[in-house]
């Protein structure tokens, strides 16, 4: 039922984004294009300069002139969370035949409206325009399945509501064309006419009928455009207004004391990590000692350690803390590995990075392997520009795939694969949600909705209350008690009360478990305190910053959470650019619209 109503909803807004504005005459079903004529001229940094000629028939009857509708953002293929976003800027309008050539532009339902004409005033027969604007949007950098910067464009889309013969396009780049293609309908089995000849592609087609689309993609070099990377904005639909995924959702832990006490006993039970049973917390049994498991009490304390859990690298740690891989963990992996001497970080401006592969001194696991490899893929230097490339799109995920697999299967820290209990913990606080709503509107009527109310409450108490479950195993809880443990070292230690060891830098080494536990700036503060007092000296070997000369100031710890984020949307960037294919495959490019006559 959810999926149904979910798809009726989307399917409604899909039809209302396609009713064309309420601006055609009410007899134009003779109206006609007799030629279409587009020159668009592409900039390095992706804006096209198109200018439309086009001979309007207006048929049998009079009409006041053409107008024609270009989109402002698109759906992303494979990526509902996002709109891709098309900057238009209207031009001049005017028309070599003596017809009004009066313009209003309005904005409606995603769409740039360009009405053309006088409304007190009509013409007959055919009339010629010219229609100017420039637009953004329309390059796919470095197209993963063509290696080409893709210039690919709907250049008539399926909103036009008259035919259009004589169709001429031509596309001028800032490099020789390498590949064209042309299709009507996006359909790669029905080409249209398409050549190149230097910086140029020509594309031609007799006619299309009305709501019949024509796609055009002319192929440049890859590098050729600077700065073209898609524009992105936040889509707001019922997945991610309400997002049930293992991220966002969970099992609960209680139940709303309105007659369900019981249950949320026996739901706090099954939550209850395991411990070995005799033991201080923090310690793990020897190899050949006999020790019994049973389950710990909730919030033990734990005793201070100055030192993070043994073996257990950073983002492992935050793993086991939360019972999630995000992006916090993969920055603290990335700092630790630059610590180990397996990259440098260099700072280059206020939001600009470049990573410098080394030799590290020690061995890294999978996922740390798999970070190195997917960074330092086309040489030891890549910076966060570079990263918005395709080939890195699965940089972070991937990365974070693997250290949640290192941390529940290999390392079998949890009972069980928390992802998976949030999952079915999602289903069925969704489900009690669905079921109250109805049955508090059916009992409503005859004034007993409250009992409906309170499965609704708990279903909410599941959602809100699902990072409380992901059971540890035995080891898991006792590697938790030392992470805890060290994370309220990080948290009280003063300056005088720093535990330094012969040979670590403390400061570097630690930074990424503060990091995790979100203390880097106090962390950062107590050493820039110490080395006033010329008791420490910080190693700038695997950060080298930018506006400052040593990472003991108030900026750095600012520049790492820069660092996460302008990774994570140079991530997001690469994967959207290169969403749905190439499109010499066909199957729609980017803008289009349609038009008529009002």
């Amino acid at each position: 039922m959810r999926r149904f109503i979910v798809v009726l909803i989307g399917l409604g807004f899909f039809v209302l984004g396609l009713l064309p504005a309420q601006h055609a005459s009410a007899d134009s079903d003779d109206d006609s294009i007799e030629r279409y004529a587009v020159v668009a001229e592409v900039a390095k940094d992706g804006t096209a300069t198109v200018t439309l000629d086009f001979d309007f028939d207006f048929g049998s009857d009079e009409g006041h002139g053409p107008y024609i509708t270009l989109p402002l953002r698109q759906e992303i293929a494979n990526d509902p969370d996002h709109w891709r976003m098309l900057d238009v800027t209207p031009g001049p309008v005017s028309s070599p035949s003596g017809a009004s050539a009066e313009v209003q532009t309005t904005t409606e339902n995603g769409n740039l409206l360009i009405r053309v004409g006088d409304e007190n005033r009509t013409w007959r027969g055919t009339q010629t325009y010219r229609i100017s604007y420039t637009i953004r949007g329309l390059i796919a950098p470095n197209q993963a399945q063509s290696g080409l910067d893709e210039f690919n464009w709907s250049v008539i889309g399926n909103g036009w509501e008259v035919p259009i013969r004589n169709i001429s396009v031509t596309v001028k780049g800032p490099a020789n064309v390498t590949k064209a293609a042309c299709f009507v309908d996006f359909d790669p089995n029905r080409p249209c006419g398409a050549k190149s000849d230097g910086p140029a592609a020509v594309f031609t087609q007799s006619s299309v009928s009305d709501g019949t689309p024509m796609q055009v993609v002319a192929g440049f070099p890859a590098g050729t455009f600077v700065g073209a990377e898609a524009r992105l904005e936040k889509r707001l639909w019922i997945g991610n207004m309400f997002p049930v995924t293992p991220v966002t959702g969970g099992i609960a832990a209680a139940l709303t004391a309105v007659g369900l006490g019981a249950l949320l006993r026996r739901t706090r039970r099954g939550a209850r990590d395991e411990v070995y049973l005799g033991l201080t917390p923090g310690v793990v049994p020897a190899a050949n000692q006999q020790v019994s498991v049973g389950r710990g009490a909730a919030d033990a304390p734990v005793a201070v350690q100055f030192t993070p859990p043994k073996g257990a690298r950073p983002g492992e740690v935050g793993v086991l803390v939360d019972s999630t891989s995000d992006n916090v963990d993969i920055t603290a992996t990335m700092i630790d590995l630059a610590v180990r001497g397996h990259l440098r970080i260099d700072q280059t401006g206020k939001k600009d990075w470049t990573f410098v592969e080394l030799q590290g001194r020690d061995k890294v696991n999978g996922y740390e392997a798999h970070l190195l490899r997917t960074l330092f893929q086309s040489g030891t230097e890549v910076t966060t520009d570079d990263l918005k490339n395709r080939s890195y799109s699965s940089l972070m995920e991937g990365t974070r795939e693997r250290l949640y697999q290192r941390v529940t299967k290999e390392l079998q820290w949890f009972t069980r694969d928390p992802s998976q209990v949030r999952g079915l913990a999602v289903l069925g606080g969704i489900g009690l949600i669905v079921i109250g709503a109805g049955l508090g509107f059916v009992l409503g009527l005859v004034g007993f909705g409250l009992i409906g109310l309170a499965a609704v409450i708990c279903g909410i108490a599941i959602l809100a209350l699902n990072n409380k479950f992901g059971a540890r195993t035995a080891t898991g809880s006792a590697v938790l008690a030392q992470a805890k443990g060290f994370e309220l070292y990080l948290t009280t230690a003063e300056a005088d009360q720093i535990k330094f060891e012969e040979g670590i830098d403390v400061f570097s080494r630690y930074l990424p478990y503060a990091i995790v536990f979100g203390v880097a700036e106090r962390w950062a503060k107590i050493f820039e305190q110490l080395a006033a007092q010329g008791r420490y000296v910080a190693d700038n070997s695997w950060y080298v910053g930018y506006g400052y000369t040593t990472m003991l100031n108030s900026g750095f710890t600012s520049s790492l959470d820069r660092l996460a984020d302008t990774m994570s949307s140079s991530m997001q960037s690469a994967t959207a650019a290169s969403s749905g294919g190439s499109g010499f495959s066909g199957g729609g490019g980017f803008g289009g619209g349609g038009g008529g006559g009002w």
